[in-house]
């Protein structure tokens, strides 16, 4: 299996990137341009119209020529980050020349142009950058420009280095601590974690229909290498309608493009043990080895007819990262049993105190005819009594005889023969890991970045970009294998590919077209998968594939007992249109996504077995231990899953369209308006395998009453909903959006804007909304020990209990009087919306000094929450008190 779907998913690249090189065009998505307008004028500040300009790339030599309009305004669209030289003629003037305009990603740069009376051969020359400050629309956004990704440092801290924790340096940008919830609880002005939008090479990164995506997804489950970055722009407010699906923010990147010059690099970050510090409570500093590496390499493919001619050009860039994690910064400290407790004495079971904690024999335990149920449960007023182990002598407390036949019957030595010996003495806190078990599931990864960038003629642009993200994992296991409880994922790659084709009808009509297809596929195999045979089988469970889960109360348990695996993919396609009209500015556009989640698992089929100290204990007192529980095969709780579907498919489709005019009502000020409308169908189940909640529909097992499970679709009988899904699709989602931005004074502009931004639809965990949606199809069956936690559920040796029922239960009845796993609200088809609002003020102060002060605020309505029942009351009743 794993290598078919390695197979399939590097095929679908290498056809996707062989079909894009046999275009005739090339680069450049619409959600990652810039663009430079301005106005010029003559020496007494008339406009001069029909002055003809010409945009060169300093790292390609590509041209773009444009004319100014009747009103001296001009408009150069769809420019990639980079460095330019513009030329500006007209007859009657001078040649006008500013050379390296420093052009960043979704940067809209004014520069007005003054032109002086003389012969074109007398050329006025110009150094200067433009002025950074933004005259053209009220967004804030925030940059990471090439110089930050080349200069300031990442360290190596258990994960591949991505560009984009460089966000985190922006205004407004908040993290925990941790490493995961440092990348998982990011959070932009206020927005909810993953709500927000991320775009590599102008397509989303968006995970399949599990809608994880933005600053964690870039930073974790597609690193963007800052080797392979050219830029990272945050778009935090009031943007262009072009963008949605988020509720704080965008940020978008673009992967760096070969230039004329061939050039490469090599790279090595690296961190060991050494230079860490002991670790609190452990003899020696833990092993912690970590290094990445890498290297790029980029140019012209000089390849005549084919790649290059007089009028084609084309250029690549390849970047490779290694990285690789043995260890950590820190060891567990685990509770395994002591050797004296492994063969049944537990003399060294003690309380903090050094008093000795009983542990008594669940085989004389009787009712306490003192007991009075009116008082406490106590040392003076115990419910049952027991007598103490006092070993073969019958003087020597907490020692279970090494004859009793439960002990020479225990299944326990088959999982404790396989127990390192402890660290330290004592019962608890007693072993330390030699070597930490990285806690990612990224430990050894690579990174791979391939971009061909072809031009043709003037008119044509195209790219082809395969981002590829692959990871391995820690061999080291806490325990022995046959033992572990750990996990690991394997296979766990991610592939983003990228097409994108800008066409040139005049310089003032415009079209950008992108495709992309995102797929995450990870499997996660437990430790002890292939350990089956190594300890003993319980009966009655309903798979032996895998080892039961040992639990215990206090200690360390055993097993892991199940595989999962999650296949995400994508398809995602948009096109821009840009049409330049006197003082107008028109974009149109729309956008298409079809999500998916592929879910599979088989969990706990072997069952999980749990120990505690009651059931060698006594209600009221301190006493019992779950590992001389286990000894004696007396189980306090157990569970089983029971499947009959073991695998979901979730289906999502997204579309959105979008206006937008930049109106030029004066030179000094610009007017933003637009409109977005998203419509976002709810998740289905491909084969309506799926059940949940119907709080509206008859309960015959209820004499009527409303509330029911049904089961998705129509093959079901009675029991079918007959929708695939319980929502209904909202069709109300418009997001309109306005701004402006005023120029007080050549060095100082004010702008401001407001706008509506609405999720894509999306449900609360990891589930897209399906997978808790198998009552009737699957069952957990348990088991439970009785009088409080004194009498076990069954004993070990004798197998798992079959007084059960077992699935599928088709039936609307089947969880009366139960909860039921999944509940999607009728109305939940209304997606979350924010509503951002912003007032700025920027004033540049010299060429290398200006400043932005900021007004952002930010309104979330139906955020999602999972702490909100369907049965909660109002708060108001709540002063009823008693008569509710």
């Amino acid at each position: 299996m794993k290598k078919s779907i390695l197979n399939s998913g590097s095929m679908f690249a290498l056809v996707f990137f062989c079909l894009m090189l046999c275009h005739s065009v090339e680069l450049r998505g619409q959600n990652l341009n810039a663009s430079i307008s301005g106005t010029i004028t003559d020496p007494s500040g008339a406009a001069v119209p029909n002055a003809d300009m010409t945009l060169r790339s300093v790292s390609t030599g590509t041209e773009t020529r444009v004319k100014s309009g009747p009103d001296g305004l001009f408009n150069i669209l769809n420019l990639p980050q980079g460095a330019y030289d513009l030329t500006v003629s007209a007859q009657g003037f001078r040649d006008y020349v500013q050379r390296g305009i420093a052009v960043n990603l979704n940067e809209k740069i004014r520069i007005d142009v003054k032109l002086e009376l003389g012969e074109a051969k007398q050329v006025i020359e110009v150094q200067a950058d433009a002025s950074p400050l933004n005259f053209d629309s009220g967004e804030v956004k925030g940059t990471i420009a090439p110089q930050t990704l080349e200069e300031l440092p990442l360290i190596v801290g258990g994960i591949t280095r991505s560009a984009v924790a460089f966000a985190r340096l922006l205004p407004g940008v908040t993290s925990a601590s941790g490493d995961d919830r440092r990348n998982f609880e990011t959070r932009i002005n206020g927005g909810i974690n993953e709500g927000d939008e991320a775009i590599l090479d102008g397509i989303s990164i968006v995970d399949g229909a599990l809608s994880q995506n933005g600053i964690e997804l870039a930073t974790t489950g597609m690193p963007f290498s800052p080797e392979a970055i050219s830029e990272i722009s945050i778009l935090t407010s009031n943007y262009d309608p072009q963008y949605g699906t988020t509720s704080s923010a965008v940020t978008t990147a673009v992967t760096k493009s070969g230039t004329n010059e061939y050039h490469g690099s090599l790279y090595e970050f690296h961190r060991n043990t050494r230079l860490n510090a002991r670790q609190f409570g452990v003899p020696k500093r833990p092993r912690d080895l970590e290094n990445e590496f890498g290297g790029t390499i980029g140019g012209p493919m000089k390849i005549p007819k084919i790649f290059w001619t007089p009028t084609k050009k084309t250029y690549f860039f390849v970047n490779r990262t290694q990285f690789y994690l043995r260890g950590g910064v820190s060891s567990p400290i685990l509770s395994i049993p002591s050797l004296k407790e492994r063969q049944g004495d537990f003399t060294d079971w003690v309380d903090s105190s050094g008093n000795l904690i009983p542990v008594f024999d669940p085989a004389t335990t009787r009712a306490n005819s003192a007991y009075n149920p009116s008082l406490p449960v106590g040392s003076s007023n115990l419910p049952f009594l027991r007598d103490q182990f006092m070993g073969c002598d019958g003087k020597t407390p907490n020692v279970i005889c090494s004859s009793d036949p439960r002990l020479q019957n225990s299944l326990a030595q088959e999982w404790f023969k396989y127990l390192p010996t402890p660290t330290f003495s004592g019962p608890l806190n007693n072993y330390v890991v030699p070597v930490p078990r990285t806690t990612t599931v990224i430990a050894d990864s690579t990174v791979m970045d391939i971009r061909v960038d072809h031009y043709w003629k003037d008119r044509d642009r195209f790219s082809a970009v395969v981002h590829y993200f692959g990871s391995g994992y820690d061999k080291n296991t806490n325990l022995p294998r046959e033992i572990d409880a750990s996990d690991h994922r394997a296979p766990n790659y991610d592939f983003y590919d990228r097409g994108s084709w800008d066409h040139t009808f005049n310089p003032n009509l415009l079209n950008s077209f992108n495709i992309g297809y995102n797929d995450i596929y990870s499997f996660g195999v437990c430790e002890d998968a292939n350990q089956a045979g190594a300890v003993p089988k319980i009966n009655g469970v309903l798979s032996h594939e895998f080892p039961p889960v040992i639990g215990f109360q206090d200690f360390q348990g055993f097993g892991c007992n199940g595989v999962f695996g999650t296949v995400r993919p994508a398809w995602i396609a948009n096109d821009l249109v840009t049409w330049v009209k006197g003082k107008h500015n028109f974009k149109f556009g729309g956008e298409f996504r079809g999500l998916q989640h592929n879910i599979t698992g088989r969990g706990n089929q072997s069952g999980s077995f749990g120990f505690s100290h009651l059931t060698t204990g006594l209600r009221g007192i301190n006493s019992g231990n779950s590992i001389a529980s286990f000894l004696l095969g007396a189980v306090d709780s157990a569970n089983m899953n029971y499947t009959t579907v073991d695998a979901q498919y979730a289906r999502q489709k997204v579309y959105a369209f979008h206006v937008a005019d930049t109106w030029k009502i004066t030179p000094k000020f610009s007017l933003n308006l637009g409109i977005r409308y998203d419509i976002s169908t709810p998740t289905r189940e491909k084969y309506d395998n799926l059940s949940f909640l119907d709080p509206n529909g008859s309960n015959p097992g209820a004499g009527g009453r409303p509330g029911r499970l049904v089961f998705a679709g129509t093959k079901w009988g009675s029991a079918s909903f007959s929708k695939s899904y319980p929502e209904e699709i909202d069709y109300k989602a418009f997001a309109p959006r306005v701004g402006f931005a005023y120029s007080v004074t050549p060095n100082t502009v004010v702008r401001a804007g407001y706008g509506v931004f609405f999720l894509t639809l999306s449900y609360p965990s990891w589930s897209s909304g399906i997978s808790p949606g198998t009552d009737g199809f699957n069952s957990n069956i348990s088991f439970g020990s009785s009088n409080g936690g004194i009498t076990p559920a069954f004993l070990l040796q004798e197998g798992f209990p079959q007084n059960f029922t077992k699935p599928p239960f088709i039936d609307p009845t089947f969880r009366n009087g139960q909860s039921i796993g999944l509940y999607r609200p009728f109305d939940g088809g209304r997606p979350t919306y924010t509503q951002q609002w912003n007032l700025t003020i920027e004033r540049q102060f010299s060429k290398d000094l200006y400043m932005t002060a900021a007004y952002v605020a930010n309104k979330g309505t139906r955020i999602l929450s999972t702490v909100a029942p369907i049965n909660v009351l109002d708060p108001k009743l709540l002063s009823l008190g008693q008569n509710l």
